[in-house]
């Protein structure tokens, strides 16, 4: 397929993973594992039109655009929390939203979905009914019924395993974006290359924003409104997702202390540790780092490697 030329390298990235043979076998065996459907939306920033978005919705109109907006609402907290956002559909379905950053820009989202986490019984069809109602959707409780009858269902445990799964191909995605728009990369866009450079020198001692904006010769008030442009966070989000990131990687190692990584990652602090940790990931560093000690496929978890409670990661 041709890739379309676009003013944005994270774009053009996203594209030409999307459309890459061992991506597309990727999303159809996360399908084929789980019943779920598995879409790769691009970033609403970048994206043309409804169909991007999966939002032409099951009840006829206007479903569609109430779940778009649904989806944009979604993405907007997964973009600021750096972290999946789980949610429902105006049918009471269940979807799950990814967020893919490339070199800290929001490039696109996996979103999986929609599927069904319990039966559609009496009660919960008649309270489905009633929010129907109020949406402006009357009437619509047979083809309420016809979606959720040909909708997934997956247990919590299961929902624990395509969570899982998620954020593993949300991260292979980000490596490969990463590669692909450094490799391509101009000279106009060395931007944020010059601030890795500065950063990875001085690695070991603390940095003010004004002499990061020194490095790129603009006044510290320039450099914010440059930078959020070009990634779509602040200078200080992109800067505690990238300690983030490396206290992740710290965290394998079982030797070192709670507190050492978090010093070691970049953080002045460990309460704020522990609080930036806890909002991103859903749950402490400790927490974590006992997660993947779990990856045992010797244990008699029906589900070797998915965590006990990472459903706690996606937020309602």
């Amino acid at each position: 397929m041709k890739i379309q030329k676009t003013d944005s390298p994270e774009q053009d990235a996203w594209q030409r993973l999307v459309n890459s043979e061992t991506v597309r076998e990727q999303q159809v065996a996360f399908t084929c594992a789980t019943g779920v459907p598995l879409t790769l939306a691009p970033a609403s920033a970048y994206a043309s039109g409804d169909e991007s978005f999966c939002v032409k919705g099951c009840l006829g109109d206007p479903s569609g655009s109430l779940c778009q907006r649904k989806l944009l609402q979604a993405e907007k907290r997964a973009v600021v929390r750096t972290a999946p956002v789980q949610y429902s559909c105006p049918s009471g379905l269940v979807k799950i939203l990814v967020p893919v950053f490339f070199n800290g820009r929001h490039a696109g989202s996996l979103l999986a979905g929609p599927f069904a986490m319990e039966a559609l019984d009496g009660g919960r069809l008649a309270q489905l009914v009633r929010r129907l109602d109020k949406l402006g959707l009357e009437d619509r409780a047979d083809r309420l019924q016809a979606t959720w009858q040909f909708t997934p269902r997956l247990s919590s445990e299961k929902c624990r395993a395509a969570g899982t799964l998620l954020r593993m191909f949300g991260k292979y995605l980000e490596e490969c974006g990463k590669q692909q728009v450094l490799s391509n990369r101009t000279g106009s866009s060395s931007f944020l290359q010059k601030i890795e450079m500065f950063l990875a020198e001085c690695r070991h001692e603390p940095v003010s924003l004004k002499e990061v904006a020194a490095c790129v010769h603009l006044s510290p008030c320039h450099f914010c409104s440059v930078f959020k442009k070009q990634t779509g966070l602040t200078f200080s989000q992109y800067r505690t997702r990238q300690r983030l990131e490396k206290a992740c990687h710290l965290l394998a190692d079982a030797e070192r202390r709670v507190s050492d990584v978090a010093f070691e990652a970049g953080f002045e602090s460990i309460p704020y540790f522990n609080r930036a940790f806890r909002r991103a990931f859903g749950c402490s560093p400790s927490q974590y780092r006992l997660r993947q000690g779990q990856r045992n496929p010797g244990q008699e978890n029906p589900n070797p490697g998915v965590a006990a409670n990472l459903a706690e990661r996606f937020n309602n």
